[in-house]
């Protein structure tokens, strides 16, 4: 892909002259303009990729650009530009579309983050676009299985990241499947013979002394060393710790060929981490280069067939057992459910039913009774 084409709108002219400068130093295809109108007709007439445009500007302001250019382009990534302060107008500009939010004072390093971030989310795109054309289908992926447009995405996304290796934010409900996804790309780059190490965020700190935190990342950092550092719930991330986190992946980016590669996920709404202050935007702006969004068992459920015959395959080779598979009863009521524990919920199920004593199938009697009872009242509504 190109360099991405950018238009920066302001009314203050020494913001536009200081972005302009930056953006063209860097390399950038970087256009500037002072009033959202004339914004609107560049947009009619060029081909722009990404829009920067402050929020209070006279006669048209940065939302009702965004609006404007979502209706006319809506390829075209918006980007909000803030005041302090500024945090709920940020918020409603992303609900109507806003790709992010950059907050005045703003520094330009973090303005080439965004603009990077959407390069890179754009190649993986146009890369899954070309994988799709070979019209390939695939029931598995590594550890991973489902045949729904939604997983099949899912496994073109983590092809092109695991090639060109960019940070990745992983977001969906527990029991999706994020550290499997976190392993596989480990496991298809060029990184698979180094280590790949799970932190729980929330327990990261336990036992460690304040004035020691600073000392624990870089630690943490060394006994990576060029693998692959896995983040749970990023989220959870105590204020102090975050800190030291941030400066140590902005030490470890500038080792390019042996940085460790951070892989982070969270099962929290993107915006509301944000929002809450859980997640500094200078935190998030370096680690979320790539989002890969997990769907839950319920958006999925045509992969429900595959995903039970592959438990019972898993359960029955661990307590050398060997059973047919589920009822057409059974696997009715599993359909109707709503599965809010999502994959590992369903895994479960499974290891109870053989741990029940199942001889030959599955049967309805064999399933939890909260899952029974789902299945009557859905029947009844």
């Amino acid at each position: 892909m190109s360099m991405s084409r950018i238009l920066f709108v302001d009314d203050d002219k020494d913001i536009l002259l200081m972005v302009e400068q930056y953006l063209q130093m860097q390399g950038y295809d970087i256009t500037t303009v002072n009033s959202g109108l004339k914004a609107l007709d560049l947009v009619k007439d060029r081909d722009i990729d990404i829009i920067f445009t402050d929020y209070k500007m006279p006669e048209f302001n940065g939302l009702e650009l965004l609006a404007a250019v979502k209706q006319y382009k809506p390829e075209i990534e918006v980007i909000i530009v803030t005041g302090y302060g500024s945090m709920e107008s940020a918020i409603q500009a992303m609900k109507f579309g806003s790709y992010d939010y950059l907050q005045k004072p703003f520094k330009l390093d973090h303005l080439k983050l965004i603009i990077d971030r959407i390069t890179e989310e754009k190649k993986v795109k146009d890369k899954a676009g070309l994988i799709r054309k070979r019209g390939r289908e695939r029931h598995k992926f590594e550890g991973m299985v489902g045949i729904s447009a939604r997983m099949q995405q899912i496994y073109e996304i983590i092809e092109t990241v695991s090639v060109q290796n960019p940070m990745v934010l992983i977001h969906g409900e527990s029991g999706t499947g994020k550290e499997l996804v976190a392993r596989t790309i480990h496991q298809r780059s060029e990184r698979r013979d180094n280590v790949f190490v799970p932190v729980n965020c929330s327990g990261i700190t336990e036992g460690v002394p304040e004035a020691d935190m600073v000392t624990h990342v870089t630690g943490l950092m060394q006994k990576v060393h060029g693998g692959t550092l896995y983040l749970d719930e990023i989220a959870e991330l105590t204020p102090s710790l975050r800190l030291s986190m941030l400066q140590s992946l902005e030490a470890e980016q500038r080792k390019k060929s042996t940085a460790t590669r951070v892989i982070a996920a969270t099962s929290k709404e993107l915006s509301d981490v944000i929002a809450s202050g859980a997640l500094s935007k200078n935190f998030f702006d370096l680690l979320n280069a790539v989002v890969l969004r997990m769907p839950p068992l319920r958006e999925r459920i045509e992969d429900l067939c595959l995903l039970i015959n592959h438990f019972i395959h898993q359960a029955c080779a661990k307590h050398n057992r060997r059973i047919i598979g589920i009822s057409p009863d059974a696997l009715d009521i599993l359909m109707r459910y709503h599965w809010p524990g999502n994959l590992i919920q369903l895994q479960s199920v499974i290891e109870r039913a053989l741990a029940l004593g199942v001889d030959i199938v599955i049967e309805p009697d064999h399933l939890p009774a909260e899952i029974q009872t789902f299945s009557t009242i859905s029947k009844m509504g």
